[in-house]
């Protein structure tokens, strides 16, 4: 099976490596990979230009193959990393310990600390080590990863086994039953440095560390700092399965490999090794999907099986039980070799029953009192391993539901890339009961460009009545066609996104004109910054407009869309909507509360 992360020598190398050009150089900018999870930080100086995937629990490397996701607006912990260390220079790049967690600090004391480890993080830190955000959250024994907490690392091995001796090896390699397991559990080896240092020595990896003697101990130490030199030269190597497929990616020639692909850079063998796992896990899924559902299958047949023999078992006590005289008198006579009913043969010191269409066997003479009891344990067993099969069963299904989650994920994941975006995605946007559009700037030079490009003189512009609002306009053709309801359900992202939410406002008013009330050409003598306008005329006041947002998904050529606005709008269009209100959730949680919320309520065919 292919190796499924960076190992801590793998890191080791590649920051050994990587520092050299990162080190100096300024994030230009941070990005969400559209096929992987954590970050894409593109770094940039005179002459040199280098994008990275941080996937927590994975892989850290250059990569040519991931492409940053296209975001509306930019949200969670990339949105953090952009206002906090955008634009920043790298100072330093370390690997904490000899442990697969690494750190980037940038000027100001800003740090991201990457953990390659399961159950690991991508994490923003402050100066004072504060987290600012994460690629996620979670309460752990030792730790916990908030927003607002210090961080704390996860416990790390500290003491490099790169340059142990021989002695030490040897004390440290004894926990294991073997002398692989021994240097992975004892020194903190990675297994591939392990094998590969045993088969180097010319040792079975099977031996004990007791049977491997000084002289093994020697040659171990020695091929273990040979792989560390061979690891900072830069290259990479992956191995190749029988079919093809990669098994695990190294910065040294494995030499206990045959089949081994040669990178002149460790970064693009990485970046072809993970794009190349990638695309064999579809059918390997697949194939553990199949090979569990014969399981199941299986699982089902045992027993319904040991099922049916304990109840015929049970059955057949029942009767003998109450048969006992005749039963009792047919095994005296089968001790004397006489067969009588119900014994029907008998066989060696055996004697064989017909109860009830169930052939029970016996010895000759057996007391029948022990014979029932003896019926009614082994019917017991089999309704054990009866039940033990439904519970290979169960958890056969729920690795299957697991293993179908994830493949539909991914299937959906590939759509929503797929998807064509309508141009009103990049603006705030909404929808009314009647079918107008309506659309608001997310910030001055969008609300620049909503009014300049869109708003014609037939159509409609809203302001909350409020400074730090956007511009709103109404797509209406004329203003015969919009009513007061769809007025009110284009004032809803009026006032929801503007300054009120912040505010905690319950409600505000929003003022409407015609399109032909509004121009960006001030009075003589006066200048309009960015996103301000000259409103002439009459303004009309929707009062007590609500400061709160619905949000529920649809299906847009087969992929989830979000859309929010009032209730009688977002309710008629999505699968699955709930109410947003002002509150004091961090941003950085709210998407996955939110998330976890929908998909509580989402219908369960959808």
């Amino acid at each position: 099976m292919a190796r499924k992360s960076m190992s801590s020598l793998d890191l080791w190398s590649w920051v050994s490596r990587a520092r050299e050009s990162l080190v100096g150089a300024r994030l230009d900018n941070v990005y969400k990979p559209s096929e992987a999870d954590g970050l894409l930080l593109k770094f940039r100086k005179p002459g040199f230009s280098k994008t990275l995937i941080v996937e927590p629990g994975r892989r850290i490397h250059a990569t040519e193959r991931l492409k940053p996701e296209k975001m509306i607006l930019p949200t969670g912990l990339v949105a953090l990393a952009r206002k906090h260390v955008r634009g920043l220079r790298l100072e330093a790049l370390e690997q904490m310990g000899f442990d697969r967690v690494i750190v980037f600090s940038f000027t100001g004391g800003y740090r991201i600390v990457a953990e390659i480890l399961p159950r690991g993080v991508v994490a923003l830190l402050s100066p004072e080590d504060v987290i600012l955000g994460a690629s996620s959250y979670a309460e752990m024994r030792d730790r916990i990863i908030r927003p607002g907490r210090r961080y704390t690392p996860p416990p790390l091995r500290e003491e490099s086994p790169l340059d142990m001796g021989w002695a030490k090896l040897r004390v440290a390699a004894g926990v294991g039953r073997d002398i692989v397991r021994g240097l992975v559990r004892g020194a903190g080896l990675p297994g591939e440095v392990a094998e590969e240092a045993v088969h180097r020595c010319g040792l079975e990896p099977t031996i004990s560390p007791e049977e491997v003697g000084d002289g093994g101990y020697n040659c171990i130490a020695e091929a273990i700092k040979a792989i560390a030199g061979e690891s900072l030269e830069g290259k990479g190597f992956v191995v190749l399965g029988s079919e093809g497929a990669p098994l695990e990616c190294d910065p040294f020639r494995p030499s206990r490999f045959n089949s081994v692909r040669e990178y002149s850079e460790f970064d693009e063998a990485l970046d072809d090794y993970f794009f190349q796992v990638d695309k064999v896990s579809a059918p390997r899924a697949a194939g553990e999907a199949e090979r569990l559902k014969r399981s199941m299958e299986e699982a089902r047949v045992l027993a319904e099986e040991y099922r049916r023999k304990a109840r015929a078992l049970r059955e057949a006590a029942d009767m003998i039980a109450e048969m006992y005289g005749s039963v009792e008198k047919a095994l005296r006579e089968a001790s004397r070799g006489v067969v009588v009913e119900p014994v029907i043969r008998l066989e060696g010191s055996d004697a064989v029953l017909r109860v009830g269409g169930v052939e029970v066997r016996t010895r000759r003479g057996e007391d029948v009192g022990r014979l029932i009891l003896r019926l009614y344990k082994e019917a017991g067993e089999l309704e054990g391993k009866a039940r033990r099969a439904e519970e290979a069963w169960r958890d056969a299904e729920k690795r299957l539901a697991e293993i179908e989650l994830r493949e539909r994920v991914r299937e959906l994941s590939a759509i929503a890339r797929r998807r064509r975006r309508f141009w009103f995605e990049r603006y705030h946007w909404t929808v009314t009961r009647s079918g107008a559009l309506a659309i608001g700037g997310r910030d001055a030079s969008q609300n620049e460009s909503v009014v300049k490009r869109y708003l014609g003189d037939n159509d409609i512009f809203m302001h909350a009545d409020i400074q730090g609002a956007p511009a709103v306009i109404v797509k209406a053709g004329s203003a015969a066609k919009i009513g007061e309801e769809d007025l009110m359900d284009a004032a809803v992202i009026a006032a929801a996104y503007s300054k009120a939410w912040k505010a905690g406002a319950g409600s505000v008013a929003v003022y409407w004109v015609m399109g032909a009330q509004v121009s960006k050409t001030p009075p003589a003598g006066e200048y309009l910054g960015k996103g301000a306008f000259m409103v002439y005329g009459r303004r009309r006041y929707l009062h007590h407009v609500p400061v709160s947002l619905w949000m529920g998904f649809t299906l847009v050529e087969g992929a989830p869309m979000v859309i929010v606005g009032g209730e009688a709008v977002v309710s008629k269009y999505s699968l699955a909507y709930l109410r947003l209100l002002p509150g004091d959730i961090p941003v950085t949680e709210a998407p996955n509360i939110i998330k976890n919320q929908l998909a509580s309520i989402v219908p369960k065919d959808s």
